[in-house]
Protein backbone atom coordinates (compact mmCIF):
# COMPACT_ATOMS: atom_id res chain seq x y z
CA UNK A 1 0.00 0.00 0.00
CA UNK A 2 1.01 3.79 -0.11
CA UNK A 3 4.81 4.61 0.14
CA UNK A 4 4.85 4.60 3.44
CA UNK A 5 6.30 4.00 6.99
CA UNK A 6 9.25 2.10 5.28
CA UNK A 7 12.14 0.96 7.40
CA UNK A 8 15.62 0.56 6.62
CA UNK A 9 16.82 -2.73 7.57
CA UNK A 10 19.21 -3.11 10.69
CA UNK A 11 22.10 -3.72 7.95
CA UNK A 12 20.97 -0.12 6.41
CA UNK A 13 21.06 1.83 10.08
CA UNK A 14 24.23 3.48 9.92
CA UNK A 15 22.89 5.39 6.43
CA UNK A 16 19.50 5.77 8.02
CA UNK A 17 21.13 7.95 10.93
CA UNK A 18 23.39 9.56 8.45
CA UNK A 19 20.73 10.56 5.75
CA UNK A 20 18.52 11.85 8.59
CA UNK A 21 21.24 14.19 9.82
CA UNK A 22 21.61 15.57 6.28
CA UNK A 23 19.19 18.74 5.68
CA UNK A 24 20.34 17.83 1.79
CA UNK A 25 17.79 15.33 1.20
CA UNK A 26 15.25 15.88 -0.92
CA UNK A 27 11.63 15.05 -0.62
CA UNK A 28 10.13 11.71 -2.09
CA UNK A 29 7.26 13.75 -3.45
CA UNK A 30 6.35 17.63 -4.32
CA UNK A 31 4.38 20.17 -3.86
CA UNK A 32 1.78 20.38 -6.65
CA UNK A 33 1.94 23.30 -9.08
CA UNK A 34 -0.79 24.90 -10.74
CA UNK A 35 -1.99 23.16 -13.84
CA UNK A 36 -3.37 24.74 -17.15
CA UNK A 37 -6.89 23.59 -15.73
CA UNK A 38 -6.91 25.64 -12.23
CA UNK A 39 -3.98 28.34 -12.64
CA UNK A 40 -3.55 27.97 -8.67
CA UNK A 41 -2.26 25.31 -7.06
CA UNK A 42 -5.14 26.36 -4.28
CA UNK A 43 -8.31 26.08 -6.59
CA UNK A 44 -11.34 27.01 -4.59
CA UNK A 45 -14.86 26.44 -5.52
CA UNK A 46 -17.64 28.41 -6.00
CA UNK A 47 -20.53 29.31 -3.83
CA UNK A 48 -22.50 27.07 -6.23
CA UNK A 49 -20.24 24.61 -6.09
CA UNK A 50 -20.04 24.54 -2.36
CA UNK A 51 -23.63 24.00 -1.96
CA UNK A 52 -22.88 20.03 -3.12
CA UNK A 53 -20.73 20.02 -0.25
CA UNK A 54 -23.27 19.60 2.78
CA UNK A 55 -23.34 16.82 5.02
CA UNK A 56 -27.22 16.07 3.51
CA UNK A 57 -25.76 16.21 -0.13
CA UNK A 58 -22.88 14.14 0.12
CA UNK A 59 -24.33 11.53 2.44
CA UNK A 60 -27.18 10.61 0.23
CA UNK A 61 -25.32 8.60 -3.02
CA UNK A 62 -24.78 4.67 -2.43
CA UNK A 63 -24.22 2.10 -4.17
CA UNK A 64 -21.93 1.33 -7.41
CA UNK A 65 -19.38 4.15 -8.17
CA UNK A 66 -21.03 6.40 -11.34
CA UNK A 67 -24.02 4.62 -10.91
CA UNK A 68 -24.64 5.21 -7.35
CA UNK A 69 -28.87 5.30 -6.16
CA UNK A 70 -30.41 8.11 -3.93
CA UNK A 71 -30.64 6.75 -0.25
CA UNK A 72 -30.99 10.16 2.30
CA UNK A 73 -29.19 9.46 5.26
CA UNK A 74 -29.00 12.37 8.27
CA UNK A 75 -27.01 10.94 10.94
CA UNK A 76 -27.25 14.61 13.03
CA UNK A 77 -30.64 13.23 13.43
CA UNK A 78 -29.48 10.12 15.10
CA UNK A 79 -29.67 9.75 19.05
CA UNK A 80 -25.96 8.90 18.70
CA UNK A 81 -25.29 12.43 17.75
CA UNK A 82 -28.16 14.07 19.94
CA UNK A 83 -25.69 12.55 22.80
CA UNK A 84 -29.24 10.60 23.72
CA UNK A 85 -28.60 7.96 26.47
CA UNK A 86 -28.95 4.15 25.83
CA UNK A 87 -29.58 1.22 28.04
CA UNK A 88 -26.90 -1.29 27.03
CA UNK A 89 -27.14 -4.83 26.16
CA UNK A 90 -23.64 -5.68 27.22
CA UNK A 91 -21.24 -3.99 29.45
CA UNK A 92 -17.34 -4.33 28.99
CA UNK A 93 -15.55 -3.85 31.97
CA UNK A 94 -12.18 -5.03 32.17
CA UNK A 95 -12.65 -5.17 36.24
CA UNK A 96 -15.97 -6.69 36.63
CA UNK A 97 -16.36 -10.53 36.75
CA UNK A 98 -17.84 -11.88 33.16
CA UNK A 99 -20.63 -13.98 32.66
CA UNK A 100 -20.55 -14.19 28.91
CA UNK A 101 -23.68 -13.13 28.93
CA UNK A 102 -24.15 -9.58 29.03
CA UNK A 103 -20.76 -8.36 31.11
CA UNK A 104 -17.29 -9.37 29.56
CA UNK A 105 -13.93 -8.15 30.14
CA UNK A 106 -13.00 -7.70 26.79
CA UNK A 107 -14.51 -5.72 23.52
CA UNK A 108 -14.42 -8.86 21.54
CA UNK A 109 -16.38 -10.93 23.43
CA UNK A 110 -19.28 -8.56 23.85
CA UNK A 111 -19.10 -8.16 19.75
CA UNK A 112 -18.92 -12.19 19.22
CA UNK A 113 -22.53 -12.23 21.86
CA UNK A 114 -23.86 -9.74 20.09
CA UNK A 115 -23.17 -11.58 17.39
CA UNK A 116 -24.86 -14.63 18.23
CA UNK A 117 -28.09 -12.83 19.90
CA UNK A 118 -28.61 -11.34 16.32
CA UNK A 119 -32.36 -12.71 16.17
CA UNK A 120 -33.53 -10.37 19.15
CA UNK A 121 -32.72 -6.92 17.72
CA UNK A 122 -31.84 -4.60 15.20
CA UNK A 123 -29.22 -2.92 17.27
CA UNK A 124 -27.08 -3.66 20.20
CA UNK A 125 -25.68 -1.21 22.45
CA UNK A 126 -22.23 -2.24 24.14
CA UNK A 127 -21.44 0.24 27.15
CA UNK A 128 -17.45 0.20 27.27
CA UNK A 129 -16.34 1.10 31.10
CA UNK A 130 -13.24 3.57 31.64
CA UNK A 131 -10.16 1.48 31.07
CA UNK A 132 -7.33 0.98 28.63
CA UNK A 133 -8.15 -2.68 26.37
CA UNK A 134 -5.28 -3.87 24.65
CA UNK A 135 -6.53 -6.63 22.04
CA UNK A 136 -8.11 -6.29 18.35
CA UNK A 137 -11.81 -5.45 17.56
CA UNK A 138 -13.03 -7.08 14.47
CA UNK A 139 -16.42 -6.77 13.82
CA UNK A 140 -18.17 -8.43 10.92
CA UNK A 141 -21.11 -7.56 8.29
CA UNK A 142 -24.02 -9.02 10.42
CA UNK A 143 -28.30 -8.49 10.51
CA UNK A 144 -27.28 -6.65 14.09
CA UNK A 145 -25.92 -3.23 13.98
CA UNK A 146 -23.36 -2.56 16.36
CA UNK A 147 -22.91 0.75 19.04
CA UNK A 148 -19.90 0.54 21.13
CA UNK A 149 -19.99 3.88 23.40
CA UNK A 150 -18.10 4.80 26.58
CA UNK A 151 -19.41 6.30 29.90
CA UNK A 152 -15.63 8.42 30.64
CA UNK A 153 -15.97 12.23 31.46
CA UNK A 154 -13.95 12.14 27.62
CA UNK A 155 -13.12 10.12 24.89
CA UNK A 156 -9.34 9.22 26.60
CA UNK A 157 -11.02 7.68 29.37
CA UNK A 158 -11.84 4.75 27.08
CA UNK A 159 -8.86 3.32 25.43
CA UNK A 160 -8.94 0.30 23.06
CA UNK A 161 -5.50 -0.16 21.63
CA UNK A 162 -2.86 -2.82 19.94
CA UNK A 163 0.59 -2.23 18.42
CA UNK A 164 0.40 -3.93 15.21
CA UNK A 165 2.24 -2.66 12.15
CA UNK A 166 2.16 -4.21 8.36
CA UNK A 167 5.78 -5.80 8.62
CA UNK A 168 4.48 -8.14 11.26
CA UNK A 169 4.62 -11.50 10.17
CA UNK A 170 1.53 -13.83 9.98
CA UNK A 171 3.02 -16.45 12.09
CA UNK A 172 3.75 -13.70 14.90
CA UNK A 173 0.38 -12.64 14.59
CA UNK A 174 -1.56 -15.59 14.78
CA UNK A 175 0.72 -16.31 17.94
CA UNK A 176 0.42 -13.07 19.70
CA UNK A 177 -3.89 -12.59 18.69
CA UNK A 178 -4.89 -15.96 18.06
CA UNK A 179 -5.74 -16.92 21.46
CA UNK A 180 -7.86 -13.90 21.53
CA UNK A 181 -10.05 -15.35 18.47
CA UNK A 182 -9.87 -18.83 19.47
CA UNK A 183 -13.46 -19.03 20.89
CA UNK A 184 -15.16 -15.49 19.32
CA UNK A 185 -17.93 -15.83 17.03
CA UNK A 186 -17.22 -17.81 13.61
CA UNK A 187 -17.56 -14.65 11.82
CA UNK A 188 -15.07 -12.73 13.70
CA UNK A 189 -12.78 -15.89 13.35
CA UNK A 190 -12.91 -16.02 9.66
CA UNK A 191 -11.56 -12.59 9.28
CA UNK A 192 -8.92 -13.24 11.41
CA UNK A 193 -8.20 -16.69 9.12
CA UNK A 194 -8.38 -13.98 6.41
CA UNK A 195 -5.42 -12.13 7.74
CA UNK A 196 -3.17 -15.18 7.77
CA UNK A 197 -4.41 -16.09 4.35
CA UNK A 198 -2.94 -12.99 2.96
CA UNK A 199 0.26 -13.52 4.86
CA UNK A 200 0.74 -17.02 3.67
CA UNK A 201 0.00 -15.85 0.07
CA UNK A 202 1.49 -12.52 0.51
CA UNK A 203 5.32 -11.67 1.03
CA UNK A 204 4.71 -13.03 4.69
CA UNK A 205 3.53 -10.04 6.79
CA UNK A 206 0.31 -8.90 7.62
CA UNK A 207 0.34 -5.79 5.41
CA UNK A 208 -1.74 -2.60 5.74
CA UNK A 209 -4.70 -4.13 5.68
CA UNK A 210 -3.77 -6.67 8.33
CA UNK A 211 -2.40 -3.78 10.96
CA UNK A 212 -5.35 -2.14 12.45
CA UNK A 213 -6.53 -2.44 15.92
CA UNK A 214 -10.43 -1.73 14.94
CA UNK A 215 -11.77 -3.53 11.84
CA UNK A 216 -15.25 -2.98 11.01
CA UNK A 217 -17.00 -4.51 7.93
CA UNK A 218 -20.83 -3.73 10.15
CA UNK A 219 -23.13 -1.86 8.21
CA UNK A 220 -24.62 0.99 10.69
CA UNK A 221 -22.08 0.69 12.89
CA UNK A 222 -21.35 3.58 15.38
CA UNK A 223 -18.70 4.42 18.33
CA UNK A 224 -19.43 7.42 20.99
CA UNK A 225 -17.14 8.73 23.11
CA UNK A 226 -13.90 6.51 22.96
CA UNK A 227 -10.33 6.07 21.59
CA UNK A 228 -9.14 3.73 19.48
CA UNK A 229 -5.19 3.38 19.10
CA UNK A 230 -1.92 1.76 17.35
CA UNK A 231 0.53 2.34 19.54
CA UNK A 232 2.87 1.35 17.21
CA UNK A 233 6.15 3.74 17.95
CA UNK A 234 3.94 5.72 20.37
CA UNK A 235 7.10 5.24 22.45
CA UNK A 236 9.40 5.59 20.65
CA UNK A 237 8.03 8.64 18.33
CA UNK A 238 8.29 8.13 14.59
CA UNK A 239 11.10 9.89 13.13
CA UNK A 240 13.21 6.66 12.94
CA UNK A 241 10.97 5.95 9.75
CA UNK A 242 12.08 9.11 7.95
CA UNK A 243 14.38 7.34 5.69
CA UNK A 244 11.30 4.95 4.87
CA UNK A 245 9.17 7.66 3.42
CA UNK A 246 11.94 9.54 2.05
CA UNK A 247 14.82 8.62 -0.34
CA UNK A 248 17.41 9.60 1.56
CA UNK A 249 19.76 10.18 -1.43
CA UNK A 250 18.83 7.13 -3.40
CA UNK A 251 18.35 8.76 -7.22
CA UNK A 252 17.24 5.18 -8.49
CA UNK A 253 13.72 5.11 -10.93
CA UNK A 254 12.19 3.13 -7.82
CA UNK A 255 13.86 4.23 -4.49
CA UNK A 256 11.49 2.40 -1.87
CA UNK A 257 12.19 -0.61 -3.43
CA UNK A 258 13.59 -3.68 -1.04
CA UNK A 259 12.53 -1.43 2.06
CA UNK A 260 9.73 -2.65 4.88
CA UNK A 261 6.61 -1.41 4.94
CA UNK A 262 5.55 -0.04 8.56
CA UNK A 263 1.84 1.29 8.23
CA UNK A 264 -0.07 0.53 11.37
CA UNK A 265 -3.85 1.18 11.10
CA UNK A 266 -5.91 2.26 13.96
CA UNK A 267 -9.35 2.09 12.45
CA UNK A 268 -10.22 0.27 9.31
CA UNK A 269 -14.01 0.39 8.07
CA UNK A 270 -14.12 -1.80 5.15
CA UNK A 271 -17.11 -2.18 2.72
CA UNK A 272 -19.34 -0.84 5.76
CA UNK A 273 -22.29 1.91 5.14
CA UNK A 274 -24.06 4.59 7.23
CA UNK A 275 -20.59 4.34 9.90
CA UNK A 276 -20.75 6.84 12.51
CA UNK A 277 -18.30 8.19 14.64
CA UNK A 278 -19.51 11.02 17.47
CA UNK A 279 -16.70 12.37 19.79
CA UNK A 280 -13.55 9.39 19.03
CA UNK A 281 -10.32 10.09 18.88
CA UNK A 282 -8.24 8.22 16.31
CA UNK A 283 -4.44 7.68 17.27
CA UNK A 284 -1.58 6.41 15.10
CA UNK A 285 0.92 7.98 13.07
CA UNK A 286 1.09 6.21 8.95
CA UNK A 287 -2.12 5.26 7.88
CA UNK A 288 -4.34 5.79 11.43
CA UNK A 289 -7.39 5.99 9.53
CA UNK A 290 -8.28 3.22 6.70
CA UNK A 291 -11.54 3.51 4.62
CA UNK A 292 -12.03 1.55 1.86
CA UNK A 293 -15.35 0.54 -0.51
CA UNK A 294 -16.76 -2.58 -1.34
CA UNK A 295 -15.22 -4.53 -4.32
CA UNK A 296 -17.38 -5.56 -7.08
CA UNK A 297 -14.65 -6.33 -9.83
CA UNK A 298 -12.12 -4.61 -11.38
CA UNK A 299 -13.60 -1.34 -12.55
CA UNK A 300 -16.78 -1.30 -10.26
CA UNK A 301 -16.59 -0.04 -6.07
CA UNK A 302 -19.49 -0.38 -4.38
CA UNK A 303 -19.71 2.73 -2.86
CA UNK A 304 -20.17 3.10 1.44
CA UNK A 305 -20.70 6.17 3.77
CA UNK A 306 -18.93 7.01 6.75
CA UNK A 307 -18.87 10.38 8.99
CA UNK A 308 -17.02 11.57 11.96
CA UNK A 309 -18.27 14.82 13.85
CA UNK A 310 -17.30 16.53 16.31
CA UNK A 311 -13.67 13.86 16.63
CA UNK A 312 -10.15 13.77 16.68
CA UNK A 313 -7.49 12.11 14.47
CA UNK A 314 -3.94 12.12 14.61
CA UNK A 315 -0.90 10.75 12.26
CA UNK A 316 1.52 11.96 10.33
CA UNK A 317 1.76 10.35 6.63
CA UNK A 318 -1.44 9.08 4.71
CA UNK A 319 -3.43 9.34 7.84
CA UNK A 320 -7.04 9.74 6.33
CA UNK A 321 -6.71 7.36 3.26
CA UNK A 322 -8.91 5.14 1.36
CA UNK A 323 -11.50 5.51 -1.55
CA UNK A 324 -14.92 5.36 0.68
CA UNK A 325 -16.87 8.62 0.67
CA UNK A 326 -16.39 10.15 4.18
CA UNK A 327 -17.62 13.57 5.63
CA UNK A 328 -15.77 15.05 8.43
CA UNK A 329 -17.81 17.57 10.69
CA UNK A 330 -16.33 19.54 13.33
CA UNK A 331 -13.47 17.89 14.24
CA UNK A 332 -9.43 18.33 14.90
CA UNK A 333 -7.22 16.95 12.28
CA UNK A 334 -3.96 16.93 13.94
CA UNK A 335 -0.54 16.38 12.26
CA UNK A 336 2.46 15.20 13.68
CA UNK A 337 5.88 16.65 13.00
CA UNK A 338 7.66 13.08 13.72
CA UNK A 339 9.26 13.78 10.06
CA UNK A 340 10.00 16.12 8.05
CA UNK A 341 7.21 15.61 5.40
CA UNK A 342 3.47 14.95 6.02
CA UNK A 343 0.07 13.82 4.20
CA UNK A 344 -3.14 14.49 5.92
CA UNK A 345 -5.20 12.54 2.95
CA UNK A 346 -4.60 10.17 0.65
CA UNK A 347 -7.63 9.60 -1.10
CA UNK A 348 -7.70 6.68 -3.59
CA UNK A 349 -11.12 7.77 -4.49
CA UNK A 350 -12.61 6.40 -8.11
CA UNK A 351 -12.66 8.63 -11.24
CA UNK A 352 -16.48 7.40 -11.28
CA UNK A 353 -17.47 7.90 -7.65
CA UNK A 354 -19.23 11.20 -7.28
CA UNK A 355 -18.02 12.06 -3.51
CA UNK A 356 -14.54 11.37 -1.78
CA UNK A 357 -13.21 12.81 1.74
CA UNK A 358 -15.03 16.27 2.63
CA UNK A 359 -13.70 18.26 5.53
CA UNK A 360 -16.12 21.22 6.59
CA UNK A 361 -15.93 23.22 9.90
CA UNK A 362 -12.67 21.40 11.16
CA UNK A 363 -9.27 22.18 12.26
CA UNK A 364 -5.95 21.32 10.87
CA UNK A 365 -3.77 21.06 13.83
CA UNK A 366 -0.47 20.37 14.43
CA UNK A 367 1.96 19.42 17.75
CA UNK A 368 4.24 22.31 17.59
CA UNK A 369 7.29 20.40 16.25
CA UNK A 370 10.08 21.66 14.64
CA UNK A 371 9.01 20.13 11.37
CA UNK A 372 5.40 21.19 11.81
CA UNK A 373 6.54 24.59 11.93
CA UNK A 374 8.39 24.87 8.44
CA UNK A 375 5.08 25.21 6.91
CA UNK A 376 5.92 22.52 4.12
CA UNK A 377 3.16 19.72 5.16
CA UNK A 378 0.36 18.71 2.56
CA UNK A 379 -3.26 18.55 3.40
CA UNK A 380 -3.26 15.41 0.62
CA UNK A 381 -2.14 13.77 -1.93
CA UNK A 382 -3.61 11.59 -4.32
CA UNK A 383 -2.96 7.82 -3.95
CA UNK A 384 -1.95 6.31 -6.94
CA UNK A 385 -2.82 2.95 -6.01
CA UNK A 386 -1.94 -0.60 -7.25
CA UNK A 387 0.30 1.42 -9.64
CA UNK A 388 3.59 -0.71 -10.81
CA UNK A 389 4.53 2.38 -13.48
CA UNK A 390 3.68 5.40 -14.35
CA UNK A 391 2.75 6.93 -17.56
CA UNK A 392 3.47 10.27 -16.44
CA UNK A 393 6.41 12.14 -16.57
CA UNK A 394 9.86 11.39 -17.61
CA UNK A 395 11.40 8.39 -16.44
CA UNK A 396 14.76 7.88 -17.44
CA UNK A 397 15.60 4.72 -18.77
CA UNK A 398 16.23 3.77 -22.04
CA UNK A 399 13.32 2.22 -24.07
CA UNK A 400 10.84 2.83 -20.79
CA UNK A 401 7.19 2.24 -21.52
CA UNK A 402 3.64 2.15 -19.09
CA UNK A 403 0.88 1.52 -21.30
CA UNK A 404 -2.79 0.27 -21.14
CA UNK A 405 -3.23 -3.40 -20.33
CA UNK A 406 -5.15 -5.86 -18.87
CA UNK A 407 -2.68 -6.48 -15.38
CA UNK A 408 -0.69 -3.54 -13.78
CA UNK A 409 2.85 -5.17 -13.98
CA UNK A 410 6.42 -3.36 -14.30
CA UNK A 411 9.57 -6.09 -15.94
CA UNK A 412 12.27 -2.87 -16.33
CA UNK A 413 12.18 -1.15 -18.71
CA UNK A 414 8.44 -2.43 -19.85
CA UNK A 415 5.54 -1.77 -17.88
CA UNK A 416 1.36 -2.03 -18.47
CA UNK A 417 -1.30 -0.10 -16.03
CA UNK A 418 -4.91 -0.82 -16.17
CA UNK A 419 -7.96 1.35 -16.46
CA UNK A 420 -8.61 0.44 -12.55
CA UNK A 421 -5.33 2.02 -11.48
CA UNK A 422 -5.53 4.81 -13.82
CA UNK A 423 -9.30 5.85 -12.25
CA UNK A 424 -7.67 6.19 -8.84
CA UNK A 425 -8.05 9.58 -9.08
CA UNK A 426 -8.68 10.92 -5.09
CA UNK A 427 -10.84 13.23 -4.11
CA UNK A 428 -10.67 15.77 -0.86
CA UNK A 429 -12.60 19.33 -0.30
CA UNK A 430 -12.05 21.10 2.54
CA UNK A 431 -14.73 23.98 3.32
CA UNK A 432 -14.89 26.40 6.53
CA UNK A 433 -12.27 25.48 8.23
CA UNK A 434 -9.35 26.57 9.68
CA UNK A 435 -5.83 25.34 8.45
CA UNK A 436 -2.29 25.70 10.62
CA UNK A 437 0.50 27.16 9.87
CA UNK A 438 1.72 23.55 9.14
CA UNK A 439 0.51 23.12 5.92
CA UNK A 440 2.39 24.99 3.21
CA UNK A 441 0.50 27.71 2.34
CA UNK A 442 1.39 28.24 -1.40
CA UNK A 443 0.93 24.75 -2.45
CA UNK A 444 -1.17 22.53 -0.20
CA UNK A 445 -1.51 19.59 -2.48
CA UNK A 446 0.81 17.53 -3.28
CA UNK A 447 2.01 15.02 -5.95
CA UNK A 448 2.22 11.16 -5.71
CA UNK A 449 6.05 10.93 -5.32
CA UNK A 450 8.80 12.43 -6.98
CA UNK A 451 9.33 13.03 -11.19
CA UNK A 452 11.36 10.51 -13.15
CA UNK A 453 10.11 7.71 -10.41
CA UNK A 454 7.88 5.10 -11.23
CA UNK A 455 5.55 5.81 -9.05
CA UNK A 456 5.21 9.01 -9.62
CA UNK A 457 1.58 11.15 -10.62
CA UNK A 458 1.07 14.54 -10.73
CA UNK A 459 -1.55 16.17 -8.56
CA UNK A 460 -4.85 16.64 -10.53
CA UNK A 461 -7.20 18.75 -9.99
CA UNK A 462 -10.23 18.32 -11.58
CA UNK A 463 -11.54 16.12 -14.05
CA UNK A 464 -10.02 18.06 -16.53
CA UNK A 465 -6.23 17.70 -15.43
CA UNK A 466 -7.46 13.73 -15.16
CA UNK A 467 -8.08 14.00 -19.11
CA UNK A 468 -5.39 16.09 -20.32
CA UNK A 469 -2.84 13.98 -18.43
CA UNK A 470 -4.32 10.81 -19.99
CA UNK A 471 -4.24 11.89 -23.92
CA UNK A 472 -0.53 12.96 -22.54
CA UNK A 473 0.25 9.88 -21.54
CA UNK A 474 -1.35 8.48 -25.08
CA UNK A 475 -4.16 6.73 -23.27
CA UNK A 476 -7.38 8.28 -25.16
CA UNK A 477 -10.60 8.51 -22.28
CA UNK A 478 -13.14 7.71 -24.80
CA UNK A 479 -11.58 5.07 -26.81
CA UNK A 480 -9.10 3.37 -24.41
CA UNK A 481 -11.19 3.92 -21.28
CA UNK A 482 -14.89 3.95 -22.80
CA UNK A 483 -15.93 7.29 -21.52
CA UNK A 484 -18.58 9.25 -23.16
CA UNK A 485 -16.99 12.34 -22.81
CA UNK A 486 -15.09 14.83 -20.45
CA UNK A 487 -17.73 16.42 -17.27
CA UNK A 488 -18.55 20.21 -18.08
CA UNK A 489 -18.00 21.86 -16.10
CA UNK A 490 -15.00 20.13 -14.68
CA UNK A 491 -15.32 17.92 -12.01
CA UNK A 492 -13.42 18.77 -8.55
CA UNK A 493 -11.09 16.85 -7.01
CA UNK A 494 -9.18 18.79 -5.10
CA UNK A 495 -10.57 22.14 -4.01
CA UNK A 496 -11.27 24.72 -0.52
CA UNK A 497 -13.69 26.91 0.05
CA UNK A 498 -13.72 29.61 2.79
CA UNK A 499 -11.08 27.96 4.70
CA UNK A 500 -9.12 30.52 6.65
CA UNK A 501 -5.08 30.38 7.30
CA UNK A 502 -3.76 30.34 10.93
CA UNK A 503 -1.53 33.33 11.23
Amino acid sequence: MLAALLAVGAAHGAEKADAIASPAIKDSSTAAAPSPSTGSARPQLSAAQAAQFTVHEVLKYVGVAGRERIDPWDPLVDPLATNAPFTPHYIVDAKARADGVSTFNTVQAAVSRALLDADQRRRAYILVKPGMYRELVYVPAAPVAITLYGDGKQPGDTVITAKLDAAVAGDAYAAQYGPQFAHAHADVQAMHALIKQRAASGKGNIGTGGSQTMWVQNHGFQARNLTIANGYNKDVGNAREECGERPCGRTNVNPQQNVVHHQAVALQVEGADKVQFEQVRLIGFQDTLYLKNRDVHQRQRDTVRSFFHRSYIEGDVDFIFGDSTAYFLKSEIRTLGDRSTAYVGAPNTSYLSKYGFVFNQSVFTHDGSRNALAGRFFLARQWFHNQKCTPYGKVPLDGYRCVLGETSAYSAPHGTITPNVLETVGKMVVLNSRIGRHIDRTSPWSDWNRNGTLPYRPAQFNSDDYWTNLKAAGIDPVRDLGYARAPQPALPFLAEYNNTDEP
